[in-house]
């Protein structure tokens, strides 16, 4: 599956770490978390997987046509990382 059309995605990686540096399992946490961090830019759709090996979460949006036409060149990077099923955008 090609994420978003083969179109690139706005993108968080995120993890919660405790005061003596251990990574914690929070996954709904973090994912509201990286919802917050990517409200007001992108389409109608995301993908949110958390990796329980390494307790990272990710979640990807859509790059919207108009966002991508203003992107500069150079500042998009192609992201070959797996994803979680393709879902509406959480409000």
């Amino acid at each position: 599956m090609r994420l978003n059309h083969g179109l690139p995605v706005w993108h968080v990686s995120i993890s919660l770490w405790t005061p003596d540096d251990s990574k914690l399992a929070s996954p709904g946490r973090l994912e509201r978390a990286a919802v917050t961090l990517l409200r007001g830019v992108g389409g109608a759709v995301e993908w949110w997987l958390w990796n329980r090996a390494v307790r990272v979460g990710h979640l990807r949006v859509a790059v919207t046509d108009a966002e991508y036409a203003a992107m500069p060149p150079g500042c998009v990077i192609g992201d070959a990382g797996p994803s979680g099923p393709e879902r509406k955008r959480t409000p």
